[in-house]
C-alpha cells in the first residue's frame, strides 16, 4: 500500500511540473527596453548572403588569384627570356670578337711571311741589277774600243806587217766579248723581270693583308664600343649648376 501511494505521489508531482512548464512557455515575451542593435547592423554570420552569391564570389576570388599568378609567371618568364637573349647576344659578340682576333693573328703571321718573301726578292734583285749595270757599262766601253781611233791606239805598239788585219782581229775580239755581255744582260733582264713580277705579287698581297688587318681592327673597336658604349659618349655639360644670370 505504501509503495502505491509513493508512486501516485511521484506521478502527481510530475504532472504538476509539466503543467507549470507549459504555462510558462505559453506566456508572451515582454519587449526589451533597449535591445542590442549590433546583430542587425553587422551580419556576423553572413545570414543575408545568398548561397549562390557566396559561391560566385569565391569563384571570382579564385579566378582573380589564378590570373594574378599567371600574370606574375608570365612577367617572370618574359624577364628570364630577356636576360637569356641579352646573354646570348653578348656571347655571340664575344665569339665574333674571338674569331676576329684569331683571324687577325693569322693575318699577322701571313704578313710576316710575305714581308720575308719581299725582303728575299729585294735582296736577290740587288745583285742582279748591279750586275746588269756593270755589264751595260762594259757594253759602252766595248763599243768605244771598236771605233777606228781606239783600234789604232790599241794596235799602235803592236809590231805587225798588216795593221788593218791586226785592227780587224782586235775588233773581232771586242765583238765576241760584246755579244757575250749582251747575252748575259738579256738573261739577267729576264731573271730581273721574273723576280720583279713575283715581288709585285707579294707587294699586292701585302697591301691586301694590310687592308684585312685594318678591317679586323675596326671590327674589334666596334665590338669594344658596343660592349662599353658609355666610354665613347662625350661627357654631358652639368646643367644643374646655375649660370651667372640665375645666381644674380
Amino acid at each position: 500500500m505504501q509503495y502505491r501511494k509513493i508512486c501516485l505521489l511521484v506521478l502527481l508531482l510530475s504532472v504538476c511540473a509539466a503543467t507549470a512548464l507549459a504555462q510558462q512557455s505559453s506566456k508572451p515575451k515582454r519587449p526589451v527596453k533597449n535591445p542590442p542593435q549590433y546583430p542587425n547592423i553587422i551580419d556576423l554570420d553572413n545570414k543575408d548572403a545568398k548561397p549562390g552569391a557566396t559561391k560566385q564570389a569565391d569563384a571570382d576570388n579564385a579566378e582573380t588569384q589564378q590570373a594574378a599568378t599567371v600574370q606574375v609567371q608570365a612577367d617572370a618568364l618574359t624577364k628570364a627570356f630577356t636576360i637569356i637573349a641579352e646573354e646570348l647576344k653578348s656571347l655571340s659578340q664575344e665569339v665574333k670578337a674571338l674569331n676576329v682576333r684569331q683571324q687577325l693573328e693569322i693575318e699577322f703571321l701571313r704578313m710576316n711571311r710575305v714581308e720575308q718573301r719581299i725582303a728575299t726578292y729585294e735582296n736577290s734583285l740587288r745583285p742582279i741589277r748591279e750586275r746588269i749595270a756593270a755589264l751595260e757599262a762594259e757594253d759602252q766601253t766595248l763599243q768605244q774600243l771598236m771605233t777606228r781611233e781606239a783600234l789604232l791606239a790599241q794596235t799602235a805598239n803592236i809590231g805587225t806587217f798588216n795593221r788593218d788585219a791586226t785592227m780587224a782581229q782586235v775588233r773581232y775580239q771586242h765583238e765576241m766579248r760584246l755579244n757575250q755581255v749582251r747575252a748575259e744582260v738579256e738573261r739577267l733582264r729576264g731573271l730581273e723581270a721574273s723576280q720583279v713580277q713575283s715581288l709585285e705579287i707579294y707587294q699586292k698581297l701585302s697591301d691586301e693583308i694590310e687592308k684585312k688587318i685594318q678591317q679586323a681592327e675596326d671590327k674589334l673597336r666596334q665590338f669594344e664600343t658596343s660592349k662599353n658604349p658609355a666610354s665613347e659618349q662625350p661627357a654631358k655639360p652639368d646643367t644643374d649648376q646655375p649660370n651667372s644670370h640665375q645666381e644674380k
